[in-house]
């Protein structure tokens, strides 16, 4: 029971981290249960954990429905999410190793590649490993586990925000600077780096908020 438990709260959380479930869609038991195969005490039961994670909301007599985000929470976060960046990189810098920065600089080549190809989505995925080896190299583990909770949560905006127009150039220039920076040992200028960049998507919000949903 365990384990179907942690398989349909598992399927769920990545369905929404992917868009499949929309802000405030519905989730309504019966209906996943069915899909699922499994009893409505189990859905119940992820439907809980979904809950923890801030990702579900449930009301009673209601049920439960994708958790939706004012624009003012997701400025909140971003504004949030960038003090911890910078903090992160700049911990990051004195402590990353030689092979750490070789594969930061592996990474950024494929991203260039996905850029010059517009392949969007695959430029944002190397996007995220690319900050995975700065928090692997940051010895405050505090930090970097906040940092991923928050960002988990916001996933599903986050990885929308390449696709606007103009976006993917900026975010190219924005990561080749804190690699340099990286590479120089600079630990104060990658985290104004950092802070400059994580800004930038907050600006980005600020105008493109409704396309974003």
């Amino acid at each position: 029971m365990a384990s179907q438990t942690m398989e349909v709260y598992e399927s769920i959380k990545n369905k929404i981290h992917k868009g499949e479930y929309s802000p405030s869609e519905s989730l309504r038991e019966q209906d996943l249960s069915n899909q699922y195969g499994v009893s409505r005490s189990t859905i119940k039961k992820s439907l809980l954990l979904l809950e923890k994670e801030g990702l579900v909301t449930i009301e009673m007599n209601k049920g439960a429905k994708v958790r939706s985000y004012s624009l003012n929470e997701v400025l909140e976060y971003l504004e949030l999410r960038a003090n911890l960046e910078g903090f992160i990189v700049r911990r990051a810098v004195p402590a990353i190793s030689e092979i750490q920065i070789s594969k930061l600089e592996e990474i950024l080549k494929v991203m260039k590649n996905h850029y010059d190809n517009n392949e969007l989505v695959q430029y944002s995925q190397c996007n995220q490993i690319f900050h995975q080896v700065i928090y692997d190299a940051c010895p405050n583990h505090t930090a970097v586990d906040m940092t991923i909770n928050l960002k988990n949560q916001m996933r599903k905006y986050n990885t929308k925000t390449i696709l606007i127009p103009g976006r993917s150039s900026q975010s190219y220039a924005e990561h080749s600077a804190i690699l340099e920076a990286i590479k120089n040992r600079d630990d104060e200028l990658a985290e104004a780096l950092m802070l400059r960049h994580v800004n930038s998507v907050l600006k980005i919000f600020q105008k493109n908020y409704s396309l974003l949903l």
